[in-house]
C-alpha cells in the first residue's frame, strides 16, 4: 500500500498547495520510501519487485548506491556492469564494483575483457589475476614484472598468485638469487611461515646457510653459544647482526654487551653497523637507561629520530647542559617546532637565565596547543583560545551541498546510514580544492556531523574556529556522569575528543567502540561491575551507556594512579602495565619530562592532546576547577596501587 507523506496528506484537506522548495523534499521523501522499499525487495531476492521500484528511482541521489547493491550480488550481468561504469564512473561505487567485476572474471579466467577494463589495484588477488591475463594474451613482460614486485615483496600471496609464479619460475626473468631475495625479504617482515617455505628450494649448502638465518631469527640469544653462523666470512656480519637487531627486542642489556663485545671480530659493513649502533641507542632511551644520551651522542650520522631522543635522553636525567647540546644539535627545521622551543626555554629556566627562558614562554602562551599551555602554567598566566570562527557564504554552501557527491552524503543521512555516509564523506572532500574544504567543514557542522566536521578543517590547515573544533555536544550524559563519577566533565570531554572526534559509530580497526572508544571485552567486565545487563557489543555505539563506561573506566585508572590525569590518561591509551613500566625508578620527575619520554609516539601524542583539549573545555565550559598544575603533578617512583 502507498503511503502519503503527512504534509501532502494535509495539503490535500486544506486546499493550500506546497511552494517549489516542499515539493522537492515530497518528492525526495516519496523517493526515500521507494528506496527502502526497492532496497528490502533486493534483501530478499525478489528482482521482479526490486527492477520495478528501482525504475521510478533514476533521479534519486542514492540510485547508483542501489544499483551497485544489486549488480555486486550478479557479477555476471557483464552489460550491466559496463553501462554502469560508464555511467556511473565519478561515484563512490564504480572502483569497488569494478574490483569485483575483475575478480570474478579472474576465477572464470575471462582474461581478455578482464584486461580491457582492468585499471590498476593494491589488491594481490587481482593483481596476479592481471599477470595471469597477461600472460595467457601474449604479455609475457608484463606479466613477469608483476610476478617480480609481487614475489619480492615478503608477503605470502593468494592462492590464484601460484600459477603466475611457477609461470615466473619457469620464465629466463627468474634466477636462484630472487628465492634468496624473497627469503630475506621474508625474514624482514617476519613471515617466518614464508621463509620456511622457500627453504625447500634451497640446495643443501644453501638450506644450511637459510638455517642459520631461520634460526638465528627465532632465537637470537645463540648466537653466543652456537658460532656456526662464523663459518661463511661472506655472511657473517650481516647474521651477527640479523641477531643482535632481534635480541634487542627483548634483552637490550646482553644484545648490547654482545655486539660491543664482538663487533670488532667481525667483518661488518659501516651501513649494518650504524643501523644496530642506533638501534641500541634508541632501545636504551627507551628504556630511560643513563646510558643513552652518551650512546646517542657516538652516532656518526643521526637522523632526526636519533637527535630527538637525544634531547630527551638529557632531559630524562635532567641534565640541563646535556639537554642544551642535544637541542644545538637539531636542525634549523625541528629547532623551529614548539616542543623543542619549550625545552630550550625550559633549560634556560633551570640554568638561571630567567629573563631568555621567559622570553621563549611568552612567545609560546600565545599559541593553543599543549606547549603553548605548558608555557603558560610556567607564567601563571592564563592560556589563549584564539578563537577566529570561519566565515562561509551560504551561497558558497548551497552550491557545495548540490553536487552530486554531497548530495548522496545528505541522503544516506536522512535514511540513517551513518557509517556510509561517512565514508562517502571522505570519498567527496578528496576531490575538493584548499579554498572549499573550510565550506564542506561548515557543512558537516551543519550537518551534526562534528567528527567529519574536525576532520575536514585539519585538512584544510585551519585551526582555530574553536566551536568547529571543539564542539559541546553530548553534555548532558557527559556531566551527569562526570559527577558521578567525580571527574571534571573537562576531563571527559577531552578524552571524546581525542579518541573519536564525537563519532558516536567510531570502530577502530581494533574493536574499540563508540565516543570513548570502549573495548567490547572491557565493555562487558564494566557491565558486570556495574551489575548492568549486557545486549550486545553494539550497544556501546549507545553515546549514553558508552560515556557512562569510559567515565567509570578512567575513574578506575586514576585510583591505580593515585589521581595523576597524566598517568592515567596514559593507561587509557596503552594500558596500566605499560604505564607501570614507564614510571622512573628512583627518582621523582616533572610531569611534562616524563610525558615527553613515553616510548610510544603514539601515546605520547595522546597524552598532550588530551590534557590541552580538557584545558580548552574548562574554557568553553566557562569552568576554571581544572589548572594546568593539576594536570602536570611530579611523577612519583615506586609502586602503583593495583
Amino acid at each position: 500500500m502507498h503511503v502519503i507523506p503527512c504534509f501532502l496528506l494535509l495539503a490535500a484537506l486544506t486546499g493550500v498547495l506546497p511552494n517549489s522548495a516542499q515539493a522537492d523534499e515530497i518528492s525526495l521523501a516519496s523517493q526515500r520510501q521507494l528506496f527502502l522499499r526497492a532496497e528490502q525487495a533486493l534483501d530478499q531476492n525478489r528482482d521482479a519487485e526490486y527492477f520495478a521500484l528501482a525504475s521510478n528511482l533514476k533521479g534519486y541521489p542514492l540510485y547508483p548506491y542501489l544499483q551497485y547493491q544489486w549488480l555486486k550480488n550478479h557479477l555476471d550481468a557483464d552489460a550491466d556492469i559496463k553501462q554502469f561504469l560508464n555511467e556511473h564512473a565519478a561515484s563512490r561505487y564504480a572502483a569497488g564494483l569494478r574490483q569485483k567485476w575483475l575478480l570474478a572474471l579472474g576465477k572464470k579466467q575471462q582474461w581478455l575483457v578482464l584486461l580491457n577494463n582492468y585499471q590498476g589495484s593494491d589488491d594481490p588477488e587481482l593483481q596476479c589475476y592481471a599477470g595471469l591475463a597477461q600472460l595467457q594474451t601474449g604479455q609475457a613482460l608484463e606479466a613477469f614484472n608483476q610476478a617480480r614486485a609481487l614475489w619480492l615483496s615478503g608477503k605470502s600471496q593468494p592462492d590464484n598468485c601460484d600459477v603466475l609464479f611457477e609461470a615466473y619460475k619457469s620464465s629466463p626473468y627468474f634466477n636462484k638469487e630472487l628465492i634468496n631475495q624473497r627469503f630475506h625479504a621474508a625474514l624482514k617482515r617476519d613471515n617466518q611461515s614464508l621463509a620456511s617455505y622457500l627453504t625447500r628450494f634451497f640446495s643443501d649448502a644453501e638450506l644450511k646457510q637459510a638455517n642459520t638465518w631461520l634460526k638465528l631469527h627465532r632465537q637470537p640469544e645463540t648466537v653466543i653459544a652456537d658460532t656456526g653462523w662464523r663459518e661463511n666470512p661472506e655472511q657473517a656480519g650481516e647474521l651477527f647482526a640479523h641477531a643482535i637487531d632481534r635480541w634487542l627486542e627483548t634483552n637490550v642489556e646482553t644484545a648490547m654487551t654482545t655486539w660491543d663485545s664482538h663487533k670488532s671480530q667481525i667483518a661488518i659493513t659501516p651501513a649494518t653497523a650504524a643501523f644496530i649502533e642506533k638501534r641500541i641507542a634508541i632501545a636504551l632511551a627507551l628504556k630511560h637507561d643513563s646510558r643513552a644520551y652518551a650512546r646517542l651522542s657516538q652516532l656518526e650520522n643521526s637522523d632526526e629520530s636519533a637527535r630527538e631522543w637525544r634531547v630527551r635522553a638529557a632531559l630524562n636525567m635532567q641534565n640541563w647542559q646535556d639537554v642544551a647540546v642535544a637541542i644545538t644539535g637539531l636542525n634549523d627545521d625541528e629547532k623551529s617546532q614548539e616542543k623543542w622551543q619549550y625545552w630550550q626555554a625550559r633549560g634556560l629556566a633551570e640554568t638561571g637565565q630567567s629573563a631568555a627562558a621567559n622570553a621563549l614562554f611568552l612567545q609560546l602562551a600565545k599559541n593553543r596547543s599543549f606547549y603553548g599551555f605548558l608555557a603558560a602554567g610556567r607564567l601563571r598566566q592564563a592560556i589563549e583560545l584564539v578563537d577566529r570562527p570561519l566565515t562561509v557564504s551560504s551561497s558558497d554552501l548551497e552550491t557545495l551541498q548540490n553536487r552530486p557527491d554531497f548530495q548522496v552524503f545528505s541522503e544516506l543521512l536522512a535514511i540513517d546510514r551513518k557509517p556510509e555516509a561517512k565514508r562517502q564523506w571522505w570519498y567527496a572532500i578528496a576531490k575538493l580544492d584548499s579554498r572549499q574544504l573550510p565550506v564542506a567543514a561548515k557543512l558537516a557542522q551543519q550537518a551534526n556531523c562534528p567528527a567529519l566536521a574536525i576532520a575536514t578543517i585539519a585538512k584544510a590547515n585551519q585551526w582555530d574556529d574553536v566551536n568547529l573544533r571543539f564542539p559541546l555536544i553530548y553534555i548532558q550524559p557527559i556531566q551527569s556522569n562526570a559527577a558521578a563519577q567525580q571527574l571534571d566533565p573537562g576531563l571527559i570531554l577531552g578524552l571524546i575528543r581525542q579518541e573519536s572526534a564525537f563519532d558516536e559509530f567510531a570502530d577502530s580497526p581494533a574493536g574499540a567502540k563508540g565516543l570513548m572508544q570502549i573495548m567490547p571485552n572491557t565493555g562487558r567486565q564494566i557491565a558486570a561491575e556495574l551489575r548492568d545487563s549486557w545486549d550486545s557489543d553494539y550497544s556501546l555505539f549507545k553515546p549514553e551507556l558508552n560515556v557512562k563506561y569510559g567515565a567509570f573506566y578512567f575513574k578506575k585508572l586514576l585510583r591505580q594512579f593515585n589521581g595523576h590525569v597524566a598517568l592515567a590518561t596514559a593507561a587509557y591509551n596503552a594500558g596500566a602495565n605499560k604505564v607501570k613500566r614507564w614510571l622512573p625508578e628512583n627518582r621523582a620527575l616533572p610531569a611534562d619530562i616524563w610525558i615527553e619520554n613515553i616510548p610510544y609516539k603514539e601515546t605520547r601524542g595522546y597524552v598532550a592532546s588530551v590534557l590541552m583539549y580538557s584545558l580548552i573545555y574548562q574554557q568553553r565550559l566557562q569552568r576554571d576547577s581544572l589548572k594546568i598544575d593539576d594536570l602536570m603533578r611530579e611523577v612519583m617512583p615506586g609502586r602503583i596501587a593495583s
